[in-house]
């Protein structure tokens, strides 16, 4: 039975498999690799993914969910009519779509898939990537870090011996990995990153400015409104990959208003979220040692890495030696080395000999008495691994030890992330200091991490496997439960679907006129869904369709502006 690897992103979400000696990409319904992460739940609870609650954005915004991967592992609840969503159960549709893609495409069930987590996902986050993928019906025991897919897809079985950093700028993260490859080798040193940095950062960048200089704010509109605003900012941004200059004509209400930037003016209003893509880099080369000369070259990928300013700005940061790559293909590089690493994982084809080293991206220890942290395993250590420390007593004749377990950086414990507790008894009473036990954390690739605490031969041993799952095992039999009551819309008819809520939508945004042209093609198109024969069907769709891209491509504006990077603004 095939295991596909899964790159399950913020923005996108896209499949694939390795055979015969090359990744596979999995189309969608809709031909497409890249799914939109978006979820939209419907009056009768039916489930929209993709494309077609991308377009429910704007006509269904209270019920529609988009990067919501921000949230995973947290409380926050999303709520749609009566009922709830966790970030991880809107995860598990947009899972259930690629699985159900897969097994189409395969001709076969999918139960197992790798999936890719950003590197600095700690415990909680990845808890909830598993449950997500329990919850989709998709067994998920190995996730990998993102940077690492990308770096085993750049050396793949390459014998050249290379150092290089991956610089992963998704739509809602940061992830930087230091990586020395070499033969069969792919060994991670180093890695950092930001979960709540990305594209849609810019976006809002972008939104803010347009706000700002048509005299508006945000709060005069309605929800759809604004996510009309977010998605022109979207589209502006990308306009901005190709040219210096952008303008869009965004429809609010029954006025026309000017969205307008320029490549510097969006390095000036974005000044402090490029200056935050410098500190993983620092970080990583810092733990590492390193120099930015040592390495070969920066591998820019993500898809929000196609970004002009955000490629000038690393060429700046890094030194002249320092080759930086843009990625031929940014939204797929992940998802090549994800079915790789599921290869590897089978140990099938010509990947059973590679070998990916990761590393730990947070440390682990245990709170002292003055509630400071002790590391045990330290951060970029390689896994799995296994360290030990001994603890001793802080009282007179105290008899039990409790060691409370964090992950995380901070001197202060509390401020890390717990993860549980162990308590060994049986400590022969003594003067402080003179009696204590020894803790041995083993934490393998699979983020499981096994405490053994020893005394004279007395030993407690747990494995602490996802602490806090969010959902206990009980809550999470009962979500799934639930959720399987509730369909995926059928994808034979996505099409349809999608191109009824793109004209909703272009509705939405067009004055009167047009407004009268959409509805009238729209009222068609539904009639004969309803009664017509298939070529009736066929003639209305292809009638709405042109509508509609007769629409789209009227709104569209581009400019000149010849303006380097680091010059200021007039």
């Amino acid at each position: 039975m095939a295991v596909i690897g899964i790159d399950l992103g913020t923005t996108n979400s896209l499949a694939g498999i390795y055979r015969n000696g090359h990744t596979e990409l999995i189309p969608n319904a809709f031909g497409e690799y890249l799914t939109p992460s978006v979820v939209s739940i419907g009056p009768e609870g039916e489930i929209y993914v993709g494309k077609i609650a991308q377009e429910m954005r704007i006509t269904n915004p209270s019920c529609t969910f988009l990067e919501f991967k921000r949230d995973m592992g947290t409380d926050r609840q999303y709520r749609a009519g009566n009922r709830s969503y966790r970030a991880e159960e809107l995860s598990s549709f947009v899972l259930r779509r690629l699985k159900e893609d897969a097994e189409h495409y395969l001709g076969e069930p999918v139960t197992e898939a790798v999936i890719s987590v950003p590197a600095y996902f700690d415990d909680d986050k990845r808890c909830a990537t598993r449950n997500a993928a329990r919850l989709a019906g998709l067994k998920a025991e190995r996730l990998i870090n993102e940077p690492s897919a990308v770096a085993l897809k750049h050396h793949g079985m390459s014998d050249v011996m290379e150092t290089f950093i991956v610089f992963d700028l998704g739509g809602g993260t940061l992830d930087v990995s230091l990586v020395e490859a070499f033969d069969n080798m792919v060994e991670i040193r180093a890695v950092a990153g930001d979960n709540y940095l990305g594209g849609k950062d810019f976006n809002e960048v972008i939104a803010r400015a347009f706000y700002e200089k048509n005299g508006l704010s945000a709060d005069q509109f309605s929800a759809g409104e604004q996510g009309i605003v977010l998605r022109e900012a979207e589209r502006l941004k990308r306009m901005l990959s190709e040219s210096n200059e952008a303008r869009r004509t965004v429809r609010l209400g029954d006025r026309d208003y000017v969205m307008e930037m320029t490549s510097q003016e969006l390095v000036h209003r974005a000044a402090r979220l490029l200056g935050r893509m410098s500190e993983p880099i620092r970080k990583v080369l810092n733990d590492s040692r390193m120099s930015p000369e040592d390495a070969d070259c920066v591998i820019l990928t993500g898809g929000s890495s196609r970004m002009p300013v955000v490629r000038e700005y690393i060429k700046s940061i890094c030194k002249e030696k320092t080759r930086v790559e843009p990625d031929d293909a940014p939204e797929e590089s992940i998802v090549t080395g994800v079915a790789m690493a599921a290869a590897i994982r089978e140990r099938t084809g010509d990947l059973k000999d590679v070998i990916l080293s990761d590393i730990c991206p947070f440390s682990l220890g245990v709170e002292l008495y003055d509630g400071t942290f002790s590391p045990i395993i330290e951060r970029n250590d390689t896994l799995p691994c296994s360290r030990t420390k001994t603890y001793y007593t802080y009282q007179d004749r105290q008899t039990a030890l409790e060691f409370q377990v964090y992950q995380g950086e901070s001197l202060i414990a509390a401020e890390n992330l717990f993860l549980g507790s162990v308590l060994i008894d049986g400590i022969p009473p003594a003067p402080r200091g003179k009696e204590g036990a020894s803790a041995t954390f083993l934490y393998d690739i699979n983020g499981i991490l096994d405490i053994r605490i020893k005394n004279r031969g007395h030993t407690v041993h747990r494995v602490m496997l996802n602490r806090r799952m969010g959902l206990s095992d009980e809550e999470l039999a009962a979500r799934l439960s639930q959720l399987e009551k509730q369909s995926l819309h059928p994808s034979g008819k996505e099409r349809y679907r999608l191109l009824a809520e793109r004209a909703k939508r272009l509705y939405m945004e067009t004055g009167a006129q047009t407004r009268e042209r959409i509805a009238w093609q729209l009222r068609l198109f539904e009639e004969q869904l309803a009664t017509g024969s298939a070529k009736q069907i066929r003639a209305a769709y292809v009638r709405l369709l042109l509508l509609c891209e007769q629409i789209e491509g009227n709104q569209i504006t581009f400019g000149e502006f010849d303006e380097s990077f680091w010059e200021e603004k007039d």
